[in-house]
């Protein structure tokens, strides 16, 4: 009994821990004036292309000293440690300070999703060791447990039924053995070591994280959520400001208007911020006046 009792711990402290919070944090940084800039975190480089939003993931140190250098070599760069909070979207911003000079200040932050699923990307460098782990954190959790004299067996599966693990541990006399596999049935964005790779998409990216789904849908309720089209402007604006998106989700939230007019405001606000913008045509769908396709057409031209 006493082998059994230390068994039973065991299997329940080995998958519990894994639950309770996300061992990863993720970074964002972006220009609240639109100066494209690169990221240096503990003196690698982030982003290989400048950019006004740059998303850093798969963080473990609770704090990094970066540097941020501007495309732009005439404004000075910017040298700062930052903090970051394991299970935890953090957001910073770059913006005036009331001299006129650009300074770093902490914007926001926001728990990673429980079913947010996060692939560590194969790194050039001695950090990561070229190993892919992939970090799930769960919630609504379901503990099937079996255990007798020979040993036991622990199967966990959130509600969503988007994570499924199994520990099975066998006693024979003093001998124990041990084995676990996971297996995940969410999807989730196949990275490389600069940004995310979309299937079938080989052209120009706009920035290099776009939302996961679960995000995109709780972002488009809160969209939806606003009594008033000015609101609505407002928080999709937010929200767009802080994350990357592919054209897709632009049209969705573009169509989450009522008026043509807030519909195109939106649309070129977002241009930016769109992850395969080569895709953006497709936003033309959403227009009943060809005048606002040619307006959204003259924006993107004198953008690139």
């Amino acid at each position: 009994m006493k082998k059994l009792s230390l068994l039973l711990i065991f299997l329940i402290s080995i998958k519990l821990i894994g639950f309770s919070q996300a061992p990863y944090s993720s970074l964002t940084i972006f220009s609240e004036d639109g100066y494209p800039f690169n990221v240096i975190i503990n003196g690698l480089n982030k982003n290989a292309e400048a950019r006004t939003n740059v998303k850093t993931e798969g963080l473990t140190n609770p704090n990094y000293k970066i540097k941020i250098i501007f495309e732009d070599k005439t404004i000075p760069a910017i040298n700062k440690t930052v903090y970051t909070k394991p299970g935890m979207e953090v957001t910073y911003r770059i913006k005036k300070d009331r001299k006129g000079n650009n300074i770093l200040r902490y914007y926001s932050e926001t728990a990673l999703p429980y079913d947010y699923t996060y692939q560590e990307p194969v790194y050039q460098n001695n950090i990561n060791n070229g190993i892919t782990k992939t970090n799930t954190n769960g919630t609504g959790v379901h503990i099937d447990m079996n255990v007798n004299e020979t040993g036991g067996n622990v199967s966990i599966q959130t509600d969503d039924g988007g994570v499924n693990l199994n520990t099975n541990v066998n006693i024979n006399d003093e001998n124990v053995s041990y084995n676990s596999s996971a297996y995940n049935n969410e999807t989730h964005y196949e990275v490389t070591e600069e940004h995310y790779v979309m299937p079938g998409y080989e052209g120009s990216i706009g920035c290099p994280w776009p939302m996961n789904p679960n995000n995109f849908r709780r972002a488009k309720q809160t969209i939806s959520n606003a009594d008033f089209s000015s609101d609505k402007q407002t928080i999709a604006q937010q929200i767009v400001n802080s994350n990357c998106l592919t054209a897709q989700q632009v049209k969705e939230i573009a169509d989450l208007f009522d008026f043509e007019s807030d519909k195109l405001k939106f649309a070129k606000f977002a241009y930016t911020h769109t992850y395969d913008i080569e895709n953006y045509f497709i936003i033309n769908d959403i227009f009943d006046f060809s005048s606002s396709i040619k307006e959204l057409n003259n924006y993107i031209n004198s953008a690139r």
